[in-house]
């Protein structure tokens, strides 16, 4: 008999009624049992039971009547072939499920539409990620978790200015993907500990990824930097090197050796650096500066860059979703008083290279061919030469290549994964 979905009050629970048999024979009982189902149906919930199980549309319809608490009696009357052809459909969806039998199919069904439901309301910022913490003697580090529950571990490396915005937008990305994606944040940034003395800062974020990799038994996870977080990302694969995969380093700021390298940055962030550089009092009072500017114009600025007229633009710097991500980011930026970007600019304005001499995990920089941050001569002379260390190069990519071409980081992530 097929279980009967019946609609409640509340839209995103129904209940799945059906009889069961206790005992055989003359023995037997019967009772009703009624289990709650948490799901919203969706055109991604659509979608994705389509490409997962290859049901076609008939069959996709005939689910969304049933999970939508009609009667299978009620929707067999316009049906050519009645109550049995339906029955059929349903026998041919179980054999594709995998699942044992129909009650065991749709509670399988509910959970993955829940599943992609709660992925999109994480990759538009209206819920945050699940989040962690690690504790190493007097200081302690937040971290959040996103994509798939099992697979192969990546850590990713936050910039200065749009925190985990960019990986968290692609939560059903790397779900589908099997990244399971852990995102620290360093000492200064939202809820970890304060910042170290600079001359010890890296020594302590490495301790601090050394414990996130054991408490979590990642077994050699992929690091993952963007932008102001490529030091961090590549010095760690240096001094990790026998416990991680490799690196990619996303549209990477390089070791600086002359502050006209970074004469290209946007104006509030070209003034942070140049106060970091001749200037470390003024800091504070730059980040202050840059903050106000992002309320008065609204977080989209985080992703502001110059790039040449031909450039193409990401297609996500119009998207109004975004700027939710943005503001939660820029908000865990500014916890501490921004006390995390004013350490970490002392690496933007710093030339790094010494770090990363010597033998290291396999780094792969993704760079825009017209990224005017951190330029292409610039960034090859840095890195040439160098063992286990490649140079890709994205056309008209901009600076912002994890916005505007993730295809190409979720590409290099499968193909370290596979290494």
């Amino acid at each position: 008999m097929v279980p009967e979905i019946l609609p409640t009050a509340d839209l995103s629970r129904k209940l799945m009624c059906r009889t069961v048999q206790c005992g055989v024979g003359l023995q037997a009982t019967y009772g009703l049992m009624i289990e709650a189902l948490d799901f919203c149906w969706s055109s991604r919930a659509e979608e994705m039971l389509s490409a997962t199980f290859a049901l076609h549309r008939q069959e996709i319809q005939l689910l969304a009547g049933l999970l939508g608490g009609k009667a299978l009696s009620d929707m067999a009357s316009p049906t050519p072939g009645g109550i049995a052809s339906l029955n059929a459909q349903l026998q041919t969806i179980v054999a594709k499920s995998g699942a044992p039998g129909l009650a065991e199919m749709f509670r399988l069904f509910c959970f993955l539409i829940a599943e992609v439901s709660s992925d999109v309301r994480i990759a538009r910022g209206e819920v945050a990620p699940a989040e962690g913490e690690i504790e190493i003697s007097d200081n302690n580090m937040q971290f959040f978790k996103l994509g798939a529950e099992t697979g192969q571990p990546v850590i990713f490396l936050h910039g200065l200015v749009d925190g985990i915005a960019g990986v968290q937008r692609l939560q059903s990305q790397f779900r589908t993907g099997g990244f399971r994606v852990y995102a620290p944040l360093r000492c200064g940034y939202g809820q970890s500990g304060p910042v170290p003395p600079v001359e010890c800062g890296i020594d302590v974020f490495i301790d601090q990824l050394e414990s996130l990799i054991e408490r979590e038994n990642l077994r050699r996870p992929i690091l993952l930097g963007h932008r102001g977080g490529a030091a961090f990302t590549h010095i760690a694969a240096r001094r990790l090197r026998d416990r991680v995969a490799g690196a990619v380093i996303v549209s990477g700021v390089t070791p600086v050796r002359k502050m006209r390298e970074l004469s290209a940055l946007p104006g509030y962030s070209r003034m942070i650096v140049s106060a970091a550089a001749y200037g470390p009092g003024l800091m504070p009072l730059a980040v202050k500066l840059w903050a106000r500017s992002v309320r008065r114009n609204g977080p989209m600025t985080l992703l502001r860059q110059k790039s040449r007229p031909a450039a193409k633009r990401a297609d996500c710097h119009s998207d109004p979703q975004l700027a939710a991500l943005l503001q939660a980011s820029h908000d865990l930026t500014l916890h501490q008083g921004g006390a995390g970007l004013i350490a970490d600019a002392h690496w933007v304005v710093s030339d790094w290279c010494r770090h990363i001499d010597g033998h290291s995990a396999p780094v792969v920089y993704l760079h825009g061919d017209d990224d005017q941050v951190t330029s292409v001569e610039r960034l090859q002379q840095a890195m040439g030469g160098r063992k286990n260390v490649q140079v890709r190069l994205c056309r008209d990519g901009g600076s912002m290549l994890l916005y505007s071409r993730p295809e190409l980081v979720l590409a290099a992530l499968e193909e370290l994964a596979g290494t």
